[in-house]
């Protein structure tokens, strides 16, 4: 490349970089030139700066993703870096391009300040006028909302990094690679797609996803239904993986459509979520009734109950002041317990035990009669009473059906597994004084509702279908990092390591691209480092890409392709007729130990694969699967 002329010395303008501190900086650009192509770039554009080495880009304060050609001014990496964490839970453009704003005018605020503050301790001095702001003291202004979505969006999609692969594709990737060798739940939601403009003419009803027993996300798609034909080629996608194997799963309906689910994962045992079972029964009851909080807390106690060695050392913990720095009476932890706080706040250091089938029948017989307010002829008194307020009762015409329901499908609520493998125990941080373990929970169900919360707000407004998608992905690659983050410290016995953090951090991961660490840890072996020395101890290597896609990619592949199914609502596209990868286990196995079958969770660096995180497009051994999920040839 030959050198030109920069932006100044043809026309006197300087290019604008915008930070979150301060005024933005003035940049002379120069322009280069292939003395054999006459291809022209400018010298701040992200495919140059992505070649240079590392020490030399950093001299341009803006990352290569986002320096993007044709742009009259760049974010600087500062900003972008905390956009980065804004765009992902808020999706607001406005609000980052208010804080560009916001910086340059609180600079000009200080500076005035200062000024004025110098002059007034002079004496016998003439102070002359402040230079003005807008025209003078700022001579460019930052992005609005809309560029700056637009923006992150680009970047999104950008390849132009030092491991050449984009975050949308590095994020897809990071999904497929999700394992299971226990069990999994699936079930829809409908809240995230508000997220997409134009969700009607997409067709995007609902949104189908699967969690593992470690919380992880393996997929997730918008489907126009929530029938089980609409989901069936992502399920079937999704049993093809090689390192999905599960022997047990969790679903809303189950029974309904058990036939599918045997089909698509042979062998499986079903079983009944535990929180729709629970909520079949809450949705039918009146919210405002003065005896509604009471009679749920009794419908759970009806269901589950906490393990006694857990609610005991949390009762030690609460009454000796040691967890929340206050000592609690009985009186005390009696009213916490009738509140919803106890459930929120220490949860996590109870395991729960599902009672048996017909316990649980009988309970629910005596709760139904407990809070119902007419009786029939013959059949036990009501012991319930109306809301004095209103005048209501408990119960509407839809919870006796609901109980005789639930009790006809409570056989379909036992846990698949023993009370020790349904829970990874992470012991606590050496610097907490209460000692007690926090239990991560592999009821696939309860932790994909607790995604269900964080995914309607990844992005939180109506917004196009590519930027949707982009924030969706890293919302749950994100999610899926620090579910494993936490399950690597559960496995972690060195407590001098864990003490060097204090434990309201540790829970935290410090880098979510392991792309960008693998990428560090191959400068630091070719500058000489030996490899028991990389500055990076674990990191996940990124897999080869299956042809699974997400979100409304899906969705847009089911309206082109309109796949046919058969009777089972079994897809029939060729990617689904295939011959199935996986070797499912045989229900024997769900009570043997599976310490080979789950993911190495610890300390050590797992092998290395070929270097598939250095190259910008990654074919699959044996078999290609282009963008439709359609197989391919590679002869």
């Amino acid at each position: 490349m030959d050198k030109d002329r920069t932006n100044f010395s043809k026309n006197k303008n300087l290019f604008p970089i915008f930070h979150l501190q301060g005024p933005p900086s003035w940049c002379m650009v120069m322009r280069l030139e292939c003395p054999l192509c006459k291809s022209r770039y400018a010298a701040n554009d992200g495919e140059l700066l992505v070649k240079l080495p590392a020490h030399v880009a950093a001299e341009c304060p803006v990352e290569a993703k986002y320096a993007m050609p044709g742009k009259n001014s760049h974010i600087g990496r500062d900003a972008t870096d905390v956009f980065d964490m804004l765009m992902t839970t808020y999706g607001n453009g406005d609000f980052c391009s208010r804080l560009l704003h916001n910086a340059i005018n609180r600079a000009c605020m200080e500076r005035v300040t200062n000024y004025y503050s110098y002059w007034s301790e002079e004496k016998n001095s003439s102070c002359q006028e402040h230079i003005a702001k807008n025209g003078h003291y700022v001579r460019a202004f930052p992005p609005l909302g809309d560029s700056t979505r637009d923006t992150y969006d680009q970047a999104s999609s950008n390849v132009n990094t030092p491991w050449c692969v984009s975050d949308h594709d590095r994020h897809t990737r990071e999904i497929q690679a999700v394992q299971c060798h226990r069990l999994h739940a699936e079930d829809h939601t409908h809240e995230v797609t508000k997220n997409y403009y134009r969700r009607k003419r997409l067709g995007a009803v609902a949104l189908w996803d699967v969690s593992t027993e470690t919380g992880e996300i393996a997929t997730a798609v918008t489907v126009p239904s929530t029938k089980t034909k609409d989901l069936s080629h992502a399920a079937i996608s999704l049993s093809k993986r090689t390192n999905f194997n599960p022997n047990a799963m969790c679903s809303d309906r189950w029974p309904t459509k058990m036939e599918h689910w045997q089909k698509v994962f042979p062998n499986v045992t079903g079983r009944l979520g535990l929180f729709h079972y629970l909520q079949r029964m809450t949705k039918t009851m009146r919210k405002r009734h003065i005896d509604c909080f009471s009679a749920i807390n009794q419908l759970l106690n009806a269901v589950y109950f906490y393990n006694q060695d857990d609610h005991e050392a949390l009762l030690i913990a609460l009454k000796e002041g040691t967890l929340t720095g206050k000592k609690h009476s009985d009186d005390d932890i009696a009213d916490l317990k009738s509140t919803k706080y106890f459930r929120q706040r220490n949860s996590k250091c109870l395991r729960k035990e599902i009672r048996h089938p017909n316990v649980i029948c009988d309970n629910l017989d005596q709760w139904f009669i407990r809070f119902k307010c007419t009786a029939s002829e013959g059949s036990s008194p009501a012991q319930g009473r109306l809301d004095p307020v209103t005048g209501d009762s408990l119960f509407t015409s839809e919870t006796k059906a609901a109980v005789t329901n639930c009790k006809e499908k409570a056989m379909h609520l036992q846990d698949p597994m023993p009370l020790e493998q349904m829970y990874d125990v992470m012991l606590p941080n050496p610097n907490s004084e209460h000692g007690l373990k926090e239990y991560l929970s592999r009821r696939g169900e309860s932790n994909l509702e607790s995604f269900h919360l964080m995914l309607a707000h990844f992005g939180n407004c109506g917004m196009r279908e590519t930027l949707a998608d982009n924030l969706n992905l890293t919302g749950t690659a994100r999610f899926n990092v620090q579910i494993r983050h936490k399950l690597r410290l559960s496995k972690l016995t060195d407590e001098n390591t864990r003490a060097l953090t204090p434990s309201g951090w540790e829970t935290v991961p410090d880098y979510f691209n392991h792309s960008e660490l693998d990428y560090v840890n191959k400068l630091a072996r070719s500058a000489g480092i030996q490899s028991d020395q990389e500055p990076f101890k674990f990191v996940e290597p990124l897999p080869f890409d299956n042809g699974e896609r997400f979100f409304s990619e899906h969705l847009a592949w089911l309206k082109d392709t309109k796949p046919k199914n058969d009777e089972n609502d079994m897809c029939l596209c060729h990617r689904c007729c295939g011959t199935t990868t996986t070797q499912p286990s045989t229900p024997n196995q769900l009570q043997e130990t599976v310490a080979n079958d789950e993911r190495q969770i610890n300390n050590v660096a797992p092998e290395k694969v070929p270097e598939t995180t250095t190259t910008a497009t990654v074919t699959p051994p044996a078999a290609a699967i282009n963008a439709n999920g359609v197989q391919q040839s590679t002869n």
